[in-house]
């Protein structure tokens, strides 16, 4: 009958205690887990943020540069035209009027005029916009390493809800100025005039057809792998090199 060697067992017991230790130390279950603070959170999303301002620089100059350009000639037309105003330039086609809007981008309020007073709308507006900024910078933030016409799309969006969020907040109407008439024709739908609006308008409205034509076109969903590496952040040198150090 054969004998146990119990020295044997027992390294063999060391051993697979050594094995599950190391495994809880490098993969920590969900209880064990530190939830971040307030503060930590705060500092994660401010380094983030830093780290994508200090890498991209074609979106935010096209961002900054449409919300300058939208309250300039915001500016210029409130300097020196009295409201209702107009300025032809090309005949029977586009004119420069001045006009101010109290309800959202082209005018409309979307039925609300009928249960809500101005300033209730003005303040659903300035919410509305507030949610919405944050959440395509967000995706601006998290597409940084996506394609450059999804990027420029957030960003004019961004741009022009900026601009009329301005209006809204200061002035409690938005101001706006071009004014595109059908050749005298009356339009289905559309009547003999399109909307008067402003830059920040053309913006929102350029954005969200340059995303649309991302999505149709150059949209590809990232495999497993690409989603893995883009959502996790590249360790520093320091690290690395930490790391390689445990390992030898």
């Amino acid at each position: 009958m054969p004998i146990k060697n119990n020295n044997t067992e027992e390294n063999e017991e060391v051993e697979q205690e050594q094995s599950d230790a190391s495994l809880n130390v490098s993969v920590p279950s969900q209880s064990e887990r530190t939830p971040l603070g307030a503060k930590d959170f705060a500092v994660k999303v401010a380094k983030s943020i830093w780290a994508y301002i200090k890498g991209a620089r074609v979106e935010l100059i096209v961002l900054v540069a449409l919300f300058a350009l939208d309250l300039i000639t915001k500016a210029l037309i409130g300097h020196f035209m009295e409201l209702g105003d107009s300025i032809r330039l090309i005949p029977n086609f586009l004119y420069i009027t001045y006009v101010r809007n109290t309800k959202a981008a082209f005018g409309s309020a979307f039925g609300l005029e009928k249960v809500l007073s101005d300033d209730a709308i003005r303040i659903i507006f300035l919410l509305i916009t507030v949610i919405a900024v944050g959440v395509f910078f967000y995706l601006m933030v998290r597409c940084r390493k996506r394609h450059i016409l999804m990027r420029l799309a957030f960003a004019m969006i961004i741009a022009g809800a900026l601009g009329n969020f301005y209006d809204r907040l200061v002035l409690h109407y938005v101001r706006d100025f071009v004014e595109i008439v059908f050749w005298g024709c009356d339009l289905p739908l559309l009547g003999t005039t399109f909307p008067v609006f402003n830059i920040a308008d053309a913006a929102l409205t350029v954005g969200v057809v340059l995303f649309i034509i991302y999505f149709i076109v150059f949209f590809k969903d990232p495999k497993p792998q690409e989603k893995e590496a883009e959502e996790t952040p590249q360790a520093s040198e320091p690290d690395k090199a930490e790391n390689s150090i445990e390992q030898d």
